[in-house]
């Protein structure tokens, strides 16, 4: 199978590993939700729970992207791809939508659902969530640039 992308190399990736991610995330969320039940209710927690339940989900993705970089930087068919810039730059520019739509479809709504089972309805409390999610989304994209970045330096040129 002949691949024309490390874009489509990262989507091949995703799709198969997506929901084992997003299930590995829950199941590491569920100790900590059973830590903060009493006889089964829910409870109001304290900022610093809810932001440690966020930290999980954005951990995930933080170590789903390094995975998915590592994939297809040392996929059997990047090599090529790696010495294009157009298509190194198509990557980069795919990683970090990826990582800003992680947290808008996966890291956002699985944090507010959290809070919504606390009764933390506090509108305060969400933008400061979200804003300190958006914080670490942001230094995650520049890892990953930077971490794609040194892959390309590193790539050898091609011989004629």
């Amino acid at each position: 199978m002949s691949t024309s992308s490390l874009v489509e190399l990262a989507r091949a990736y995703i799709e198969r590993e997506q929901p084992r991610r997003r299930e590995q995330a829950q199941a590491r969320v569920l100790p900590i939700r059973k830590r903060l039940t009493a006889e089964g209710e829910f409870r109001l927690v304290s900022p610093g729970v809810i932001w440690e339940v966020c930290q999980t989900w954005l951990d995930e993705t933080r170590r789903f992207g390094r995975d998915i970089v590592d994939h297809v930087v040392q996929h059997p068919q990047a090599l090529p791809l790696l010495r294009q810039p157009d298509d190194v730059e198509r990557f980069r520019r795919f990683i970090a939508e990826w990582l800003a739509r992680e947290l808008e479809e996966s890291i956002m709504p699985n944090c507010l659902a959290f809070m919504k089972e606390r009764g933390i309805h506090v509108e305060q409390e969400v933008r400061i969530v979200r804003h300190r999610a958006e914080m670490i989304i942001a230094q995650m994209i520049k890892d990953l640039l930077a971490q794609i970045h040194l892959v390309t330096r590193r790539v050898p040129v091609a011989s004629s």
